[in-house]
């Protein structure tokens, strides 16, 4: 009889202690679809209330990371104006990564702290309420249920996104470089593997990726980033035609972003013809010999400075040089100032800086990089 009576009590004591965990909170896990295509973004919604309003109560809830899915907070929200009366809204942004059907769990650990804690904790330590004293409880949350679904053809893309091209110019000769940018914008699911331009026979490539802007948003990740490239070659060369395959959610339709073949067309030019280290193509002398001789006093204007700053000012022609001095400085990488000479035109004119910049680049040669650059700037100014 002893013993019954003390199983009782025991299972009594165990089933008020769970109903007290329960009465604590009450919480609710959504997601705005249950079924969804692979790397299409869905929106998670867990919102909680406080049931129990004897203490102070904050939350804490963790998403737990799978091979099966990305998962990102977006949005946190929480409402402790009321005393003992808090609320909070967690907004998460997930992509399925595998065909199947998936389980996302997550921890919830409600935390609850008396007033004298809290003001102790605010008295004492003058840092919010990093100090306060409180009880952890762990909630055991019902993992969401989500349908993973294969599309049916495979894609680069998914989501809506706008691909658009712009090159300077298709007619270069061997010392200048072809500007290319390509900007790839919308909302969806973008791994950053995506890359224009890889390689193109006997044709030095010079990239940098420019990222306008990057966030998270319900609609997946918000992007519009720039790959800018710059191409140098003593002959011509095509730049291959782009294609990406990509599928719209919203929209329920497969689509493609396609960037036509680039024909460039490189003239070449015998060193003998240039006129020197800063310019070209070579100028036809602003005095001509007959003139000369025939003008005398063309020659005191000349000297004097007259002539100069009437037909070639040297405020343009520091100017000039200042820019160059500027741009170059600004360079904070190998990389950035290798594009920044071969935009200035200067990478035929600076090999060797060019060449050390290379090594450091791609044979961990341990050049100093600010030396280099030092030198650069004394030969600009």
């Amino acid at each position: 009889m002893k013993k019954s009576l003390g199983r009782f009590i025991l299972i009594f004591l165990l089933l008020t202690s769970y109903a007290g965990a329960k009465e604590l909170v009450q919480y609710k896990l959504t997601a705005n679809k249950t079924s969804a295509y692979t790397k299409e973004a869905l929106v998670i919604t867990f919102t909680t209330i406080q049931k129990d309003h004897t203490d102070n109560m904050m939350f804490s809830l963790q998403a737990k990371q799978s091979n099966d899915y990305k998962i990102i907070l977006l949005n946190k929200e929480v409402d402790d104006k009321k005393r003992h009366n808090s609320s909070a809204k967690f907004t998460y942004l997930l992509f399925g990564l595998n065909a199947k059907d998936i389980s996302v769990d997550f921890n919830f650990i409600v935390r609850t702290a008396s007033d004298k804690a809290v003001a102790h904790s605010v008295v004492d330590d003058h840092d919010d309420s990093i100090a306060t004293q409180t009880h952890d409880t762990a909630i055991k949350v019902k993992p969401l249920k989500l349908n993973i679904m294969k599309l049916k053809h495979d894609v680069d893309l998914v989501g809506d996104f706008t691909l658009n091209t712009n090159i300077t110019q298709k007619n270069i000769n061997q010392y200048e470089s072809v500007n290319i940018i390509y900007t790839l914008q919308g909302e969806g699911y973008e791994e950053q593997s995506f890359k224009p331009i890889s390689t193109i026979k006997d044709v030095t490539i010079f990239s940098e990726i420019n990222d306008l802007y990057n966030k998270n948003t319900k609609k997946g990740y918000a992007i519009k980033r720039e790959y800018i490239y710059a191409l140098s070659a003593k002959n011509s060369f095509i730049i291959p035609a782009l294609k990406l395959e990509a599928y719209s959610p919203t929209k329920k339709t497969f689509y493609t972003l396609t960037s036509p073949e680039q024909d460039i067309k490189v003239e070449a030019i015998e060193t003998s013809k240039l006129l020197d280290n800063d310019e070209y193509p070579k100028e036809t002398p602003f005095i001509n010999t007959e003139v000369f001789k025939k003008y005398f006093i063309y020659i005191i204007i000349f000297f004097s400075g007259y002539l100069t700053a009437k037909i070639k000012s040297p405020t343009f022609r520091k100017k000039e040089y200042s820019k160059e001095y500027k741009t170059i400085k600004e360079a904070e990488t190998p990389t950035g100032l290798i594009f920044t000479l071969i935009n200035l035109n200067k990478g035929n004119i600076f090999t060797h800086e060019v060449q050390l910049l290379e090594e450091i680049l791609y044979k961990n040669v341990e050049h100093n990089f600010h030396t280099i650059k030092k030198n650069l700037l004394k030969k600009v100014k």
